[in-house]
């Protein structure tokens, strides 16, 4: 519009004096009375407020690798689509722990043969037991039988009756021996038959001694060494029995209690090893978790990436939703939770998306002294001109 000159300005004004002085000389003021005043009605109508936000996916993420290692490969660059369990890169190191997860898995497979074989074969370790429970207490019985004849006796009272009976019969052969003899003596010392009568008088003699001799030690008192021996026996056979009543315990109702446990905890321990092998190998490889683009990327090969340091931004762009910082303490009693709005987008003129409030933030920001509070927007509708981090202006209807 062009500038008007000073002159017509004043005559302007003076038109306009002018006619106000017409109005006010041809018509009367009256005051309004008071009931005029009362019936004068306020508006009350709020107009709708307006938010502005930012268009972000639905799906996005900042991936890195968990551990610190040398870039080996990078498999998916800046700008590709990836689906869900692509590996985006790689450090170096994948064979050596393919190597550790193939050990863990041989233990874990034995680990599980070892608790079978033991759950399988309980009957059989059963058997086992209870015939060496069997077995000791027979030597125990022994032992106590052997241990009580040192009381009184050197030997078992089969071996005293065994050397009696070779004793008497001794004793027999001695006299029938010495009654030949006796019948011999007083002939020629020349004479064949008393030098037989003599041997065999000499012979039974030796005989009847020694049977004699033998039989008086066993009926005598043992020697100390042989009680010694004796208790010592006893000892070790009462050990041997109650190490047998103990296994018994632990498997008559089952395999072994003791092993069974241990085999539990060597198959727990080898899963955990296991475990961990497969997830230090899955540290490895920088996986993408679901289907997108690779929006940004920092990997480079032979590159030592540290824990956090090297990034890869991974984005769903097909679905977009509108995030807001904006709302202040002053509106934010004004805004529900699955409230309609509208959303229009500053570099998509003419493109209006119905949405509704998905999430409200119940905890305020201090953003330079002012309080705000963040929310979310769930678009009804998608539109492939939207982009990351568009303009967004939130436009709530008035309640």
């Amino acid at each position: 519009m062009k500038h008007l000159s000073g002159i017509s300005l004043i005559l302007i004004s003076g038109f306009a004096v002018l006619a106000l002085s017409a109005c006010q000389t041809g018509t009367a003021q009256t005051p309004p009375s008071q009931g005029a005043i009362s019936n004068v009605e306020v508006p009350t109508t709020r107009n709708s407020l307006i938010i502005e936000g930012e268009a972000v996916p639905v799906n996005h993420v900042t991936l890195s690798f968990p551990v610190t290692g040398v870039v080996e490969e990078v498999t998916r660059i800046e700008g590709e689509n990836v689906e869900k369990g692509d590996v985006i890169a790689l450090l170096k190191g994948t064979e050596k722990q393919k190597a550790a997860v193939s050990a863990a898995q041989a233990e874990l497979t034995s680990a599980r043969h070892a608790l079978d074989d033991l759950v399988n074969n309980a009957n059989v370790a059963r058997a086992e037991v209870q015939l060496r429970m069997a077995k000791a207490k027979k030597d125990l019985d022994k032992a106590i039988e052997n241990r009580n004849y040192k009381n009184y006796k050197r030997a078992d009272q089969w071996l005293i009756d065994q050397a009696q009976a070779d004793y008497i019969l001794a004793l027999s052969e001695f006299n029938n021996a010495e009654t030949v003899w006796s019948n011999w003596r007083d002939k020629d010392d020349t004479d064949k038959n008393r030098a037989f009568a003599l041997q065999n008088f000499a012979a039974a003699r030796k005989k009847v001694e020694q049977a004699e001799a033998s039989y008086n030690y066993l009926m005598g008192s043992p020697e100390e060494v042989d009680v010694l021996i004796a208790e010592g026996e006893l000892v070790v056979a009462k050990a041997n029995y109650e190490k047998a009543e103990e296994e018994w315990e632990l498997v008559k109702n089952g395999p072994n209690q003791n092993d069974l446990l241990l085999a539990q905890e060597r198959l727990d321990n080898a899963t955990a090893q296991l475990d961990a092998a497969q997830a230090a190998l899955k540290d490895l490889d920088l996986e993408a978790p679901f289907s997108g683009t690779i929006v940004t990327s920092n990997l480079k090969v032979g590159q030592i990436s540290s824990v956090g340091s090297s990034s890869v931004v991974l984005a769903d762009l097909s679905t977009f939703q509108v995030e807001s910082s904006d709302l202040t303490e002053l509106n934010i009693n004004r805004i529900e939770e699955e409230d309609s709005v509208n959303v229009t987008f500053d570099g998509i003129p003419g493109l209006s998306i119905p949405g509704t409030v998905q999430r409200i933030n119940p905890l305020g920001q201090d953003n330079q002294g002012d309080i705000t509070y963040s929310m979310v927007i769930k678009l009804k509708e998608q539109d492939p001109r939207i982009k990351w981090r568009l303009t967004a202006s939130l436009e709530f209807p008035e309640k």
